[in-house]
């Protein structure tokens, strides 16, 4: 499992939100896609933002970064706190995300901070699989 540590500067994505089971976030990814294909956009990468999680209700956000999706209406924004991150890329498809999110916050010697950890998916070629890298705030 490769880790890395990475401070990065705030950014603000746009997508779009769901309150609800975690079983419910593959059609969310469905209509975020379908968005980005009916406005030809051109995304590199995309975010999974658990927003809070209370019980087995997932407050979630696909999303794009917000300059992409310029212009689009009816998206949810929320601007990522900067700072510094934990990253994993993640091995073995997208039912490792939660694994690797355990891993990282069990690291010795790194202490967590109160912010928004995610999902970065990351896609530069379309004819290739994208990579998927989970980000965990530290202090």
């Amino acid at each position: 499992m490769e880790k890395r540590i990475e401070t990065i500067e705030g950014f603000t994505v746009a997508g779009y939100e769901i309150k609800g089971s975690v079983e419910e976030i593959p059609a969310l990814w469905d209509k975020l896609n379908g968005m980005i294909c009916e406005k030809g956009l051109t995304a590199e990468e995309s975010f999974g933002i658990t927003m809070a999680i209370n019980g087995t209700e997932f407050h979630y956000l696909a999303a794009i970064k917000a300059e992409v999706a310029d212009g689009v209406e009816g998206l949810t924004s929320l601007t990522v706190p900067g700072g510094r991150f934990i990253v994993g890329t993640v091995e073995g498809g997208n039912d490792m995300i939660p694994a690797m999110f355990d891993t990282l916050m069990q690291t010795p010697d790194v202490e967590m901070r109160y912010s928004y950890g995610f999902e970065r998916y990351i896609h530069p070629n379309p004819e290739k699989p994208y990579e998927t890298e989970v980000w965990v705030p530290i202090e």
